[in-house]
């Protein structure tokens, strides 16, 4: 939440969540980039957490989620897309395509 950005607790936050990636069964929704952050779209100020997260995951265990319900005036539906999809610039074509959709649909054995 914003208040973990403004107490600055985030950067432990992801030093754990980084530390349960050595567990292959365990993978992660990066979705929570618009309450974290404390600045408008696209929300610069996490993304070097977004991708220490990705990095230690990999494309195939990183997920991508709106988190609408949880910080709808900090951004659009829209932006919430292009965040991952235009913003990110660590993402590869093939990462977006894994995160966007495709690693879950794996995950979930619906493909």
């Amino acid at each position: 939440t914003a208040a973990m950005a403004k107490d600055n607790l985030i950067p432990a936050a992801v030093d754990q969540a980084v530390a349960l990636a050595k567990y292959p069964n365990v993978s992660i929704k990066m979705s929570a980039s618009p309450a974290l952050s404390l600045e408008s779209y696209p929300f610069r100020d996490v993304t070097e957490h977004l991708r220490r997260v990705f990095d230690a995951y990999g494309p195939q265990r990183c997920y991508w989620g709106t988190d609408l319900t949880n910080s709808f005036a900090k951004a659009t539906y829209r932006q919430r897309i292009t965040h991952f999809t235009e913003e990110l610039s660590f993402l590869t074509e093939s990462d977006k395509d894994w995160v966007m959709g495709r690693a879950i649909l794996e995950r979930l054995k619906w493909t």
